[in-house]
């Protein structure tokens, strides 16, 4: 027996090799390295964690059967998809970034042309695609990108990441998510550049998105804008945003300064994509969620079984009763 009491810990590829590749048992790598088996199950976690060890699990299985069709049955969709939830944020953007690549992926052969939008949901999803060969794929940004720190969650980023995870060819939008004023944004959407991408994106087959809340932390657009805007908003009767552009508790689209100076689809443009991904959970989005699905401005749902039994019980309660 190799002890290691007293000397540094094994490498952990040699511990995945004799799990994975050899079918030790947990007891038998720490009678064989001098660890406990508790040390051992940890250091196969953190194996995974830090890529060494990659699991690919070859199914199509959904998770959560049941509750995607009570879904589909209680609003219009086409087909939700439903992944646990957890408390720990990481974990829920991860679990939730896998499923909703499921869901994209089962809608790429459809596709010629995918608009991806903004938001944080989405960009967990490009690392889980598998690579799509003969698909000859188009992505394009839905809106133009926010300045400062970069965040891996803008549209032209997240078109950048989609296109190299399914072997396709991003497009850029260039001009800013909001323009300084009205008026610059119609200078904006006036540049052939500009004009050129928003007309692909317009015939685009697949729409990703993610949704948006009204609370100041409920999603990437309120969250750089102003109390003063986001108070106006709310007055105006705003209950969420779908790629920036807000809705209220009809579905119908918030008129204003914000949607004004915003350089992307407009809501009747976004809702006319076949296919409307929107994927979101929370109980910041609920709201906003269950408004988007009664009014089809999605018809795809991917969010987690927390959210999913909430939609379920708002799809149950008179509509415009409080949620």
């Amino acid at each position: 027996m190799e002890r290691t009491n007293g000397q540094k810990q094994p490498p952990l590829g040699k511990i995945a090799r004799l799990y994975y590749e050899h079918g030790l048992t947990h007891q038998e790598i720490a009678d064989l390295c001098g660890l406990s088996r508790i040390k051992v199950t940890r250091l196969l976690a953190e194996a995974r964690l830090v890529g060494i060890v990659e699991i690919t699990v070859h199914s199509d299985d959904h998770l959560f059967v049941g509750l995607e069709s009570a879904l589909g049955h209680a609003y219009p969709l086409r087909q939700a998809w439903v992944g646990p939830a957890f408390e720990d944020e990481g974990r829920a953007l991860h679990s939730l970034g896998a499923v909703a690549a499921d869901c994209v992926t089962a809608f790429l052969t459809e596709a010629t042309t995918v608009a991806v939008g903004l938001s944080g949901s989405v960009a967990a999803i490009p690392g889980h695609l598998r690579k799509a060969t003969g698909l000859d794929l188009s992505i394009v940004p839905l809106t133009g990108s926010k300045g400062g720190v970069s965040r891996a969650a803008s549209p032209h980023e997240l078109a950048l990441s989609f296109a190299a995870a399914v072997d396709g060819r991003a497009y850029h939008l260039p001009a800013p998510l909001l323009a300084r004023n009205a008026q610059a944004a119609r200078v904006w959407r006036e540049d052939p550049a500009v004009q050129e991408t928003l007309e692909r994106a317009v015939s685009a087959d697949v729409l990703i998105a993610g949704i948006g809340g009204t609370a100041a932390d409920a999603g990437l657009l309120v969250q750089g804008l102003s109390a003063v805007e986001l108070a106006g908003i709310r007055e105006r009767g705003a209950v969420g945003d779908i790629s920036g552009r807000f809705f209220d508790a009809d579905g119908a689209a918030v008129p204003g300064e914000v949607d004004e100076r915003l350089i992307g689809l407009s809501l009747e443009q976004l809702r006319a994509v076949p296919v409307r991904i929107g994927v979101a959970r929370g109980a910041d989005k609920r709201r906003a969620l269950a408004v988007a699905l009664r009014h089809g401005l999605i018809n795809v749902l991917v969010t987690d079984v927390s959210t999913a039994e909430a939609l379920l019980a708002d799809a149950d309660a008179p509509e415009g009763a409080p949620s």
